[in-house]
């Protein structure tokens, strides 16, 4: 079941909550709206649903203009961050419910629900009610009810914030597998990064009521079309600079006014063009010695070390007093030594020509 959304938006006052924003979901797709919050996403979602109309724009189900249609006549399942379980029901009637008020027979809804509740993994629990479940049950139990009546396309806002963590990583690796062998077509939103990477075949960056990128995952964070993207996706260093040639086989660019950097590949820039470079922090290698002449390197002083386990963070104070940040994996070093590099050390920072971005200021 595809979706096309075409330019919708929604004003409250004079406030745009949502701003003449466009998706394309294929059939069997599960992409994710990622965005703080306030920036719209649950809105659009909401939009798609039904609960909240439109005041532009059109949203199509298999080509089926649906902008209009109340939320029953749109066969879609919808699980809410706070689940909303029926308390006086038990989870088999819960689950039950959509097709009771169908008029599914019951030996139908029986079988239906039993298979269900095998496949979020509560086999036998149709009998207990939602107080006798733990918070990750209880998703997996709106879960179930939503894909009961094998709706067209599932709604999923915030549906694993109300977990802990561990549970949290313990229910998105299952939430993936269920949709996709169900074949169901997903839209969820969420504001966590790291959720939105696990499980989204395309990733929609929202903010402000607007689509900032829409991708794969690894092109957002590697390719991002914005700064705001860039610097919302995983954490980045951003340089201002100046293109000084740009061929066929590469773009260089001038910091701080004389720093020649190169970006390997055909890059939409001319020579004078102002722009922002930006490098990650685990794309780069601390190194006493200097790079080669295929590698991008920069000097700077170690000023601060932060140990986190997996790895050490490493703040380097460049020549412009600028701050860069440099993440470095643990295991590289020999019997477990967390700092190899001391405080005050002056170190290169080197990083292939192939990565980095450039983006427009």
């Amino acid at each position: 079941m595809s979706i096309l959304i075409e330019q919708i938006s929604k004003k409250y006052g004079n406030h745009a909550v949502v701003d003449k924003v466009s998706l394309d979901v294929d059939d069997g797709e599960l992409i994710v709206l990622l965005g703080s919050s306030g920036s719209g996403k649950s809105t659009i979602l909401r939009m798609v649903a039904g609960l909240i109309l439109p005041d532009e724009g059109r949203i199509l189900l298999n080509g089926l203009d649906i902008t209009l249609l109340p939320p029953q006549e749109r066969g879609l399942g919808f699980v809410f961050q706070n689940y909303s379980i029926f308390p006086n029901m038990t989870i088999a009637e819960n689950i039950e419910f959509g097709m009771k008020i169908r008029k599914t027979p019951a030996s139908q809804r029986q079988a239906r629900s039993a298979h269900l509740l095998e496949l979020v993994g509560l086999p036998g629990l149709g009998n207990r009610y939602s107080a006798q479940l733990s918070g990750g049950q209880q998703q997996r139990v709106a879960l179930a009810r939503a894909l009961a009546y094998e709706p067209r396309l599932l709604l999923l806002d915030e549906p694993l914030g109300a977990v802990d963590t561990k549970t949290r990583i313990q229910l998105r690796q299952s939430l993936k597998k269920i949709v996709k062998e169900i074949g169901v077509t997903t839209m969820m939103v969420t504001h966590d990064q790291e959720e939105a990477f696990e499980l989204a075949d395309r990733v929609a960056i929202v903010n402000d009521g607007r689509i900032e990128h829409y991708g794969f995952p690894s092109d957002v964070y590697y390719n991002p079309a914005t700064q705001f993207t860039a610097d919302f996706v995983g954490d980045i260093n951003f340089f201002e600079g100046h293109v000084t040639a740009s061929t066929e086989e590469r773009c260089e660019i001038k910091l701080f006014g004389h720093w020649p950097v190169y970006r390997r590949g055909r890059l939409p820039f001319h020579p004078g063009q102002q722009v922002i470079y930006g490098v990650r922090p685990e794309q780069i290698r601390i190194s006493l010695l200097e790079p080669e002449s295929y590698e991008n390197g920069i000097n700077g002083v170690i000023e601060k070390s932060m140990f986190f386990g997996d790895v050490t963070r490493y703040s380097i104070r460049l020549a412009d007093n600028g701050l860069l940040d440099v993440q470095v994996l643990n295991y590289l070093f020999i019997e477990g030594m967390a700092m190899p590099y001391e405080l005050n050390e002056r170190v290169w920072l080197i990083w292939s020509q192939g990565s980095g971005i450039i983006i427009k200021p």
